[in-house]
């Protein structure tokens, strides 16, 4: 991809509202019995990966919702499928970690739907093949003066990056609130703990922030003046997603690394207190918070982990405003569930006591 290229596609981003091609969604897996189910996983083997040693970005570090892709390296499940070493790194949002992965920086990255929608208008589409959830938690907190819609009108709201998830909770709220993106200033100020930091510190006077965060944010001071789950419905706020060319030319590493994140993400269901001290070890979270954060992820994240349309209409719809060319997407392109249909088909959901649904 030529820089100009990369360059217009940063700026596209930059511009749009909102974060976060392919098969359609998958069917049901089919129906077996106890037994057959068994025996399947009994002998079922992943593939050789073509590669070993592959690089994954995460887009908001400091959150349960993209932990898996961690965990999974803590727990040495990647190495279990051949893939002998995993870089992770931690990016400001999904448009520097969109940058770093066009660049050919990163292999994989997990962010929002929206940022998958916006790369099929671009000459490097990419693809998500595993979804950590399809439910928007996030909240509009800001200082203690601020407290209803006409507070806020006029002020600044911090986000991740242009782009970015935080980006489209914020045009949720703004639309909950009666207001449009030109009553306020949005401001890219970096991952959720960055925007808190900013928050307290008075260099805005809003922020995008996690409702698990809801009880610390009121303990600082700070009022809720915006709940974006009020608007209902899916939306895909982290998939683990990769360019369309790459997936093409490495599709056993992609399926030995979604097999080893949905192992992960069941982990935190199947033992979710354990998750948390190497959670809280990777975000550098004081314990107290990091249980609070982990206990409160299966209540909102996809244990599964496969992606379907539904994940990706409203932040298609919510792109549209700002972008009318978004509209026209397949969203098809934008997802390819065939890895993890692949797992459960074989019977490795079976094997490791993933629910299909």
């Amino acid at each position: 991809m030529t820089r100009s290229k990369l360059a217009a596609l940063v700026v596209t981003l930059g511009m749009l509202a909102i974060a976060c091609g392919g098969t359609a969604a998958p069917s049901a897996a089919p129906a077996t019995s106890a037994a057959s189910a068994a025996a399947t996983a009994a002998t079922f083997t992943l593939p050789t990966p073509e590669l070993t040693t592959v690089r994954i970005g995460l887009s908001a570090p400091t959150e349960p919702v993209q932990f898996a892709e961690k965990l999974a390296d803590v727990l040495g499940y990647y190495k279990e499928n051949g893939i002998t070493t995993v870089n992770i790194t931690g990016f400001e949002g999904d448009g520097k970690a969109l940058q770093a992965l066009v660049a050919g920086q990163l292999d994989f990255f997990v962010g929002g739907s929206s940022t998958a929608i916006t790369s099929q208008t671009s000459d490097t589409p990419l693809k998500v093949i595993s979804m950590n959830s399809v439910l928007n938690t996030d909240g509009i907190y800001c200082k203690a003066a601020i407290k209803t819609a006409a507070d806020v009108k006029g002020k600044s709201i911090a986000i991740s990056t242009f782009g970015g998830t935080s980006h489209g909770s914020v045009l949720i709220a703004l639309q909950q609130l009666g207001l449009t993106p030109k009553d306020v200033t949005i401001r890219e100020v970096g991952n959720e703990g960055t925007r808190i930091a900013a928050l307290k510190a008075g260099s805005v006077d809003c922020a995008d922030i996690s409702l698990q965060q809801d009880q610390a944010m009121k303990d600082a001071g700070l009022n809720q003046v915006a709940d974006v789950t009020k608007g209902g419905g899916q939306w895909g706020r982290s998939g683990l997603m990769t360019r369309a060319d790459f997936l093409q030319k490495n599709p056993n590493t992609a399926l030995d690394i979604v097999a080893a994140v949905v192992r992960a993400q069941n982990y935190m269901w199947t033992n979710n207190a354990d998750a948390t001290k190497p959670f809280a070890d990777f975000t550098q979270m004081k314990m107290a918070d990091a249980q609070n954060a982990m206990s409160q992820f299966p209540s909102y994240g996809l244990r599964n982990m496969v992606p379907t349309v539904e994940a990706f209409k409203a932040p298609q719809q919510t792109l549209g405003t700002i972008n009318a060319s978004v509209l026209g997407v397949d969203l098809t392109k934008c997802f390819d569930s065939s890895f993890l249909q692949k797992l459960i088909d074989n019977g490795y959901y079976a094997k490791y006591g993933v629910p299909t649904k």
